[in-house]
C-alpha cells in the first residue's frame, strides 16, 4: 500500500523573495517567492499528498493514520520530525539564529532549529554568513545597535553544489541571489538579529541568549563510496538528522528501511522514479517522500539526490567506518 509520496508545494512570499523558481515549476504564483515548503507538518503550512490512493491526505494525518508505515519503527515522535524547503534569494536574509530544543522549551510554541543547505543555484560572488569572527558578545551588540555588524560576520562564497551544516545557536544569514534546498528540524523559531533597515521587528535579546561565537562551520567536503549505477556520499550527521548525497550514474533501485522514512529531494537534474506500474517524473527542485514501509522502486536519469532521515548513529558511523578502514 506504502510507495513513494509527493506532496503539493506551499509557496509564501518573502520581503527578499525572487522569481528563479519560475526555471524549475510551472505553477510558480506571481509575487516575490522567497520559499517552497515541500514537505511540512507545520500546521500553518501542511503538505497534502497528491499522487496515488493517499491523495488529498495531509501529511499530519498520514502519520496519524499510519505512524509506524510512515515515520517507521524506530522513530519515536508525534509529529513528522522533518521540514523540507527551497529558499530563493533575490537579496539577503536577515542575519539570523535558531535556539536549540533546551532553549526553545522555555518560550511556548517555539522549537529547536538545526538546518542543512545544499546549494542548487548561486549569482557569482554570492555569499553566506556563517558564525562570527574575533568578537565578545558585547562587542558584537554594541556593533549591531551601530549598523556595524558587518566587521564581525563571517562571509563565506559558494558555488552550485556547496552544502552547509547550520547548527542551532550559530549566527548565519543566506545571502543575495543563493537558491538553495533546506532540511531541518520541523521548526519555525528564527531570531532575527539584524535586518538591513528593513523594519521587521528584531529578537536580539533571544539572539544573544543562545548565539554560540565559537561556533564556525564551512563547506562540507563528504566522504563518497563509488558504486556502478550510483555514488553515494555521506555528508551531514546528527542526532537531528542526515545528509548524504546520490549521484545516479545509471539507476537507483532501493525500497523503505522499516525502521525509518527519508525524504530524496532531486537537487540536480531530472529523472523518473518507478515502482510497481506506477510512475513518476522527479524534476529538479521537486521531493518525494519514502515512507518507512514503502514497496520497492528504482530511480533513472542523470540526476543528484539529496537523502535527509533522523539516522540511527550508532549504524550510520559503522558503515562510515567500514569505508575508510
Amino acid at each position: 500500500m506504502f510507495y513513494p509520496l509527493k506532496f503539493d508545494h506551499k509557496y509564501i512570499e518573502k520581503i527578499w523573495g525572487g522569481r528563479k523558481l519560475e526555471n524549475y515549476r510551472e505553477e510558480l504564483p506571481q509575487g516575490k517567492i522567497g520559499e517552497s515548503w515541500d514537505i511540512s507538518a507545520q500546521d500553518s503550512e501542511m503538505s497534502i499528498a497528491v499522487n496515488g490512493k493517499l491523495a488529498g491526505k495531509s501529511l499530519k494525518e498520514l502519520t496519524e493514520m499510519y505512524p509506524q508505515q510512515i515515520l517507521g519503527k524506530a522513530i519515536e515522535a508525534e509529529e513528522f520530525p522533518l521540514l523540507l524547503k527551497i529558499i530563493d534569494a533575490r537579496s539577503q536574509l536577515s542575519i539570523q539564529v535558531h535556539p536549540d530544543d533546551e532553549y526553545a522549551k522555555k518560550y511556548p510554541g517555539e522549537s529547536g532549529k538545526t538546518e542543512a543547505w545544499y546549494v542548487i543555484d548561486a549569482d557569482a560572488d554570492s555569499y553566506l554568513i556563517i558564525g562570527t569572527e574575533d568578537c565578545t558578545e558585547s562587542e558584537f551588540k554594541k556593533a549591531v545597535q551601530n549598523d556595524q555588524i558587518n566587521q564581525y560576520v563571517h562571509k563565506v562564497k559558494v558555488k552550485k553544489g556547496d552544502i552547509f551544516f547550520i547548527k542551532a545557536g550559530l549566527l548565519h544569514a543566506i545571502g543575495a541571489g543563493i537558491m538553495l534546498a533546506e532540511v531541518q528540524q520541523s521548526s519555525d523559531t528564527t531570531y532575527r538579529v539584524y535586518d538591513y533597515g528593513r523594519d521587521r521587528e528584531l529578537h536580539l535579546s533571544k539572539a544573544l541568549d543562545v548565539i554560540d561565537f565559537q561556533l564556525q562551520s564551512d563547506k562540507r567536503k563528504g566522504l563518497q563510496v563509488c558504486g556502478e549505477d550510483y555514488d553515494y556520499s555521506y555528508y551531514c550527521l546528527n542526532d537531528k538528522f542526515a545528509v548524504d548525497i546520490i549521484k545516479i550514474k545509471n539507476k537507483f533501485e532501493a525500497e523503505g528501511e522499516e525502521d525509518r522514512f527519508y525524504i530524496l529531494t532531486a537537487v540536480a537534474g531530472q529523472g523518473k522514479i518507478s515502482w510497481d506500474s506506477e510512475e513518476l517524473e522527479l524534476k529538479e527542485t521537486e521531493s518525494v517522500l519514502i515512507p518507512a514501509y514503502c514497496e520497492s522502486f528504482k530511480i533513472e536519469g542523470d540526476l543528484k539526490l539529496m537523502k535527509s532521515y533522523v539516522p540511527n548513529l550508532e549504524k550510520i558511523r559503522k558503515d562510515i567506518l567500514a569505508v575508510v578502514e
